[in-house]
C-alpha cells in the first residue's frame, strides 16, 4: 500500500459541517509541504493520495467528485456530483465542475461551470482551454480556446492549431500566431558551404 500524502482533519467547513479540511503529511508538490492545510473534502475518495493533485484555500471537492493526477483547485472552486478534475487542470475563484464532467487540462475560473457530460482537455499539440466569465459548458472543448460563452451538450469545439480561438458572448474570433519563414535544412547547409568557400 502506498504512503498517504494527506489526512482529513476534524476542522469542519463553516457552512457545510460534513466537509473537513485536509492537511499535508509529506511534500505533495512545489507549493504544499508537510503540515500545510488545504481545502475541504467529504471523504478520502475526493482527493487522490497519488500524484501532485491538491485542494487549496476554501476550495471544496465533495459527493462523488474526485481530484487526481496534477489537478488543482484554488480559492472557492467547487467540484461535486461525479466530476473529475485531473491531468493538469486548474480551477480558480468560484468555478464549478459538476455532473459527469471531466476536466483534464486548462483553467476554469471566475463563475464558469462545467456540467452534464462536459469534457475539457488539451489538444495533441499540448495547448489547453481557458474558460471564464459566466460560461456554462456541457459539450467538449479541446485545444487553445478562450471561452466566455455557453457550450451546449453535443457541441464539440476542437482546435489542433497554435492559433487562439475565442468564443465570447456568441461571437467567434481567432488570434493568429505569427510564424516566421524558416529556411529548409538543405538551404542552411548549402549557405554554410558557400560562406566557407568565400572565406
Amino acid at each position: 500500500m502506498s504512503r498517504k500524502k494527506y489526512e482529513i482533519t476534524e476542522a469542519a467547513h463553516p457552512k457545510y459541517p460534513w466537509l473537513h479540511r485536509i492537511r499535508a503529511i509529506c511534500q505533495v508538490n512545489e507549493q504544499v509541504s508537510p503540515g500545510m492545510l488545504g481545502g475541504y473534502v467529504q471523504t478520502e475518495d475526493n482527493l487522490s493520495q497519488e500524484g501532485t493533485c491538491w485542494i487549496y484555500d476554501q476550495a471544496v471537492c465533495c459527493e462523488e467528485a474526485a481530484v487526481a493526477d496534477d489537478g488543482r483547485m484554488f480559492d472557492g472552486a467547487v467540484a461535486r456530483g461525479s466530476a473529475l478534475v485531473g491531468g493538469d487542470a486548474r480551477m480558480f475563484e468560484r468555478a464549478m465542475a459538476e455532473g459527469n464532467s471531466s476536466f483534464f487540462s486548462g483553467e476554469l475560473k471566475e463563475d464558469a461551470r462545467l456540467a452534464g457530460n462536459a469534457v475539457v482537455q488539451q489538444s495533441d499539440n499540448g495547448l489547453s482551454p481557458l474558460i471564464g466569465g459566466k460560461s456554462n459548458v456541457y459539450g467538449t472543448v479541446c485545444g487553445w480556446f478562450v471561452v466566455n460563452d455557453n457550450i451546449f451538450e453535443g457541441e464539440h469545439y476542437v482546435n489542433r492549431t497554435e492559433d487562439m480561438f475565442i468564443l465570447k458572448e456568441g461571437k467567434r474570433e481567432v488570434l493568429v500566431k505569427q510564424r516566421k519563414l524558416e529556411p529548409p535544412e538543405e538551404y542552411r547547409k548549402g549557405k554554410n558551404k558557400r560562406e566557407d568557400r568565400e572565406r
